[in-house]
This record gives structure tokens, C-alpha cells and sequence, in this order.
């Protein structure tokens, strides 16, 4: 569950709307001219029915889905909060408002509106563990575990309660306890290939070969999954499986040319391994293409050019390390080496 959120600053701009005035006709207007950019057959058809159907909570709810989707914040927020003024007893209206200020990195806001939720609804689960996932993403794990029990003492089938206690355990570094939080979740929901790739990262810490059995079952359940490929991959090339490794980083390259960590590792194969540091500056190189600021993927590229006796093209890269991180001290241990 390794969600990195973009912080942005909503600006809301709320106004009343009643039957029969011109908000409605001017918001239909701008939801037009923004159905045209985004180009969603849906987002027409709900403001027909808006433009028709003025008070109808639940259309300016779907729209705020759609907007959220299509990351149009600012309007999510004003469609979620006009539904709210038609209908304040639907939870439903409240938890996509704190969905979208999630999406927005308005923590404050998402925790304020989720406070509403479980005062108005305490024995609503979604609103609960929400919460308690807020809680989870500050590190207030305490406060994490109270809302996501009670969530539980509401339903003790609740999966997603589960996978959040084995996130946290894992993060505070109770192993035992996170594997059998992950475990129950599997029990109630075996179809979540999240939760199997968390398992499997856990057993290849220790490199246990179970950990190949929750990759394949994460795999199976999304053959796309580069995660989980990865995972796998990584922990053929730590027990020194190499061929097995460089065919799996091989089939993620197929579907995802650029994935860094992959082009990386096959050059740390072709070089360490295969001591063949010309294919291994390929790979490198394509590596920086895919993140230009990726400091290590210069580093390697600049062993492999001494390695060549390419001192010029080495120091190239060498400085460049210390550019991204100054002070990087491979970096400046590989320049010392070289000398001027």
C-alpha cells in the first residue's frame, strides 16, 4: 500500500443553487466545456440528467466520481458539496468528499469531513476504516488501530481492516502479527493481489522461498502486475537464481520499456555477473533515460566506464552523482580513484 500523493491547493468556490436560478444552467455550462477536454460519454449524459434533474444529490455525488477520476479537484469538491446541501444523511456524498481531498493531499480537510462521518454514522465501516487509513498514512498508528477495531466490532469480516493492521504491524516491525493480519485478510478476500504481494515482500526479507508463493499468487490474479514481477524477479537475482531473474525483468521490460529498477538490475547482472561492462552501460544508460535523476543508475555507468578505462566519460558520471546528491561518497571515492 505505497500510495505517494502530489500536494496541491484546492481553491472552493461555493455557491448556492436553488430550482430554477441560473447555477445550475452556468455549472452545466462549464461541465460541457470541461466534458469537451476530458472527452467522457459519461460526464455528458449525467449533465443532461443534472440540467434536468436539479436536486438530485445523488447526480452531483456521480459527477464528483467522475470529476475525481479525471483529477478536475476543484469541481469534485463543489459537486460533493452541493450534494451534501441537498441530502446532509447520505455518508456516501461525505466519503467521496474526503476521497477527493485524499486525492488532493488535503489531510486536514479529508480528516475533518471523516470526523462527520463516524459522528453521523458510527457504525458505517467505510467512513471508520478511512479514518483509520488517514491515521495509518501520518505514522498515528494508535489512533489507526482504534478506528479499524471498531470498524471491526461492526463487521469482523472486513478485509481491507486487516490489510491496514498488517501494513502498520509491518511498519513498527512486528513481523509475526503483520503476517497473521495479512493472513485473515486473504481468508476474506483471496482476490486482492495487494495483499499477497505485502506477504510475499515479507518472506523474501528473510529470503524464504514461500515468498514465491504469494508472488505467484499475486501474478495469477494480475499477470500485469510489474510489482509483483519485480518482487519475484529480485528475489531469484538475492538467492542468485540469475537466469530466472533476467527472464522475469526481461517479460516487465516487454510490457514496460522503461521501468528503471529493471533496466538497472540487468546491468548490475551483465556487469557483476556476466562481466560484460559495455552491454552493462546499455542498460545503465537506458536506465538514466527513463529517470534522469537517477543517481545510482550514473554511479554503476561510471564504474563501467572505468572499468573500460573511459576515465573521462567515468568522472562525466561521477560528477554527475554529486550534482543530484552532493557528497555522495561512491561518487567521490570513484573520482579519487580515477584522480585528475
Amino acid at each position: 500500500m505505497k500510495k505517494i500523493l502530489v500536494l496541491i491547493t484546492i481553491s472552493v468556490s461555493l455557491f448556492s443553487c436553488k430550482p430554477g436560478d441560473g447555477g445550475v444552467v452556468e455549472d452545466t455550462k462549464r461541465a460541457d466545456s470541461l466534458s469537451k477536454i476530458i472527452n467522457s460519454p459519461e460526464l455528458i449524459a449525467l449533465n443532461k440528467k443534472i440540467l434536468d434533474n436539479p436536486d438530485d444529490a445523488n447526480l452531483y455525488n456521480e459527477r464528483a466520481k467522475i470529476y475525481l477520476q479525471f483529477k478536475q479537484l476543484e469541481d469534485a469538491i463543489n459537486d460533493t458539496k452541493r450534494a451534501i446541501r441537498i441530502d446532509t444523511t447520505n455518508a456516501a456524498f461525505y466519503l467521496t468528499e474526503a476521497d477527493i481531498f485524499f486525492a488532493a493531499n488535503e489531510t486536514r480537510n479529508a480528516k475533518d469531513v471523516l470526523e462527520i462521518v463516524v459522528k453521523k454514522f458510527p457504525e458505517n465501516t467505510d467512513g471508520l476504516l478511512k479514518l483509520g487509513e488517514l491515521y495509518y498514512f501520518v505514522k498515528q498508528y494508535e489512533n489507526a488501530f482504534a478506528k479499524i477495531n471498531q470498524a471491526l466490532k461492526v463487521n469482523e469480516n472486513l478485509a481491507k481492516a486487516y490489510y491496514l493492521k498488517g501494513n502498520i504491524y509491518k511498519e513498527v516491525g512486528d513481523t509475526a502479527k503483520a503476517i497473521s493480519s495479512l493472513e485473515t485478510a486473504i481468508e476474506q478476500d483471496n482476490k486482492n493481489p495487494g495483499i499477497f504481494l505485502d506477504l510475499g515482500l515479507i518472506y523474501a526479507a528473510k529470503k524464504n522461498p514461500l515468498a514465491f508463493e504469494y508472488y505467484d499468487n499475486a501474478i495469477s490474479l494480475d499477470p500485469s502486475n510489474s510489482e509483483a514481477l519485480y518482487a519475484k524477479a529480485k528475489l531469484f537475482q538475492d538467492i542468485n537464481q540469475i537466469k530466472e531473474a533476467v527472464a522475469l525483468y526481461e517479460r516487465i521490460l516487454k510490457n514496460n520499456p522503461t521501468h528503471v529498477f529493471s533496466l538497472y538490475n540487468l546491468g548490475a547482472i551483465e556487469f557483476g555477473i556476466n562481466k560484460n561492462p559495455k552491454k552493462a552501460i546499455e542498460y545503465f544508460t537506458n536506465a538514466i533515460n527513463s529517470n534522469p535523476k537517477y543517481t545510482q543508475a550514473y554511479f554503476a555507468r561510471g564504474v563501467c566506464y572505468q572499468e573500460l578505462k573511459d576515465n573521462d566519460n567515468a568522472r562525466a558520471d561521477y560528477s554527475m552523482c554529486l550534482q543530484l546528491i552532493p557528497n555522495y561518497e561512491p561518487a567521490i571515492d570513484g573520482l579519487n580513484s580515477i584522480g585528475k
